[in-house]
């Protein structure tokens, strides 16, 4: 694949497990509303406040795409079930957000993403609200686009149009690699980019809707697929 010249990754899943993160994130944010707002976690578990951040999704699908945005929302309206003031909701969701960022990364990320570099500018392209540069391999990455940002979730070829726009990589010189065989691969798929799917589960590709150019156990076989090792 000599005419690559961008590789971007999905996050969640694909960089890092995604539910041991928003797991601890959510027991962070539970608390400080159990410390700052005991009138809502004397009502509400937290499973609940997750349903009702659920339901608001099913009401407002113009929220969708913004996960940030949506659990503000989700916080206002507690806020006015409440009669309360709305001062404390961005702290609150604050919490949670700072939380959320602190990933821990697969074993084969650090090495691979350093063999890549020198070769390939590099993109974090996410449905979610993780900011990449926030961790400790930012600086492997040159670009990071979210659905927020592009207005429009994967598989909604936007993202990745917008990933082009920035880089000025045409899609044909593109690779995804994403572990979601819908958002990661039949969006590629939609936008002209050749796709890997990661199949970090061992469970095999079943779709039979789109296919993936490529499947990967880790990121080593990544390497691989790039003759690379």
């Amino acid at each position: 694949m000599n005419n690559i010249k961008l590789i971007c990754f999905d996050l969640d899943d694909t960089l890092w497990p995604c539910m041991p993160t928003i797991h601890y994130a959510e027991d962070v944010y539970y608390q400080w509303l159990k410390t700052s707002k005991p009138a809502v976690t004397e009502k509400y578990s937290a499973t609940d406040i997750r349903d009702k951040r659920r339901d608001l999704k099913q009401r407002t699908p113009s929220l969708a795409h913004d996960m940030s945005k949506l659990r503000i929302h989700s916080l206002y309206e507690l806020a006015d079930e409440f009669n309360d003031d709305k001062d404390w909701v961005i702290d609150a969701f604050d919490a949670f957000y700072q939380a959320r960022q602190q990933v821990n990364f697969f074993e084969d990320v650090a090495p691979v993403l350093e063999k890549l570099k020198p070769l390939y500018q590099i993109a974090a392209v996410t449905n979610g609200n993780a900011d990449i540069y926030t961790t400790e391999l930012a600086d492997f990455f040159d670009v990071a686009v979210s659905a927020a940002e592009a207005g429009k979730s994967k598989p909604d070829p936007a993202v990745f149009q917008l990933l082009q726009q920035k880089t000025g990589v045409e899609a044909g010189s593109i690779l995804h690699v994403g572990d979601h065989p819908c958002d990661d691969i039949e969006g590629a798929n939609r936008a002209g980019i050749r796709s890997v799917w990661l199949d970090r589960q061992q469970i095999g590709w079943s779709s039979t809707v789109v296919e993936p150019d490529y499947i990967a156990e880790n990121l080593y076989q990544l390497l691989e697929i790039l003759a690379l090792q």
